[in-house]
C-alpha cells in the first residue's frame, strides 16, 4: 500500500505550511492552545445574484495532516495565524466546517464570525 501521506503530503506541508496557534474549544474543552502547522489558502469567490449584481467574497481555508494531532481541530475550535512570515499573522478564525480527504489530510474551512453558543 502507498503511504501518500509520507510520499506527498508530509514534503509538500514542509514547503508550505504556517505556523499557527489552535484553540480547541470543541473539541477538546478545557484544553490549552496548542501550537500547529498547515497549508493557508484564500480564494476568491464571485456569485451572480438574481438581479445580476455580482456579490465578491472569499474563502478562507487551512490544510491540515491529520497525522499531526490526536484530536484535529473541527468545527468551533479557534485557528489563530502566528506565523509572522505569513500576511494574515495575527488573524483569528474559527472553523467553520472540516473535510477530510480520505488521503490523510483534511480542510479546515475558517470563518472570521464567531458561531452561535
Amino acid at each position: 500500500m502507498i503511504d501518500f501521506d509520507a510520499l506527498v503530503l508530509k514534503p509538500a506541508s514542509v514547503i508550505f505550511e504556517i505556523k499557527v496557534l489552535v484553540t480547541p474549544l470543541a473539541t477538546q474543552p478545557g484544553v490549552a492552545a496548542y501550537d500547529a502547522t498547515g497549508v493557508y489558502n484564500k480564494r476568491d469567490l464571485d456569485v451572480e445574484m438574481q438581479d445580476g449584481t455580482i456579490f465578491s467574497d472569499h474563502e478562507v481555508s487551512l490544510g491540515i495532516r491529520l497525522r499531526d494531532f490526536t484530536i484535529p481541530p473541527d468545527q468551533g475550535d479557534l485557528i489563530e495565524i502566528i506565523d509572522i512570515r505569513h500576511p494574515a499573522f495575527g488573524e483569528k478564525y474559527w472553523v467553520g466546517d472540516s473535510d477530510e480527504d480520505g488521503q490523510g489530510g483534511a480542510t479546515l474551512l475558517l470563518r472570521t464570525k464567531e458561531p452561535p453558543t
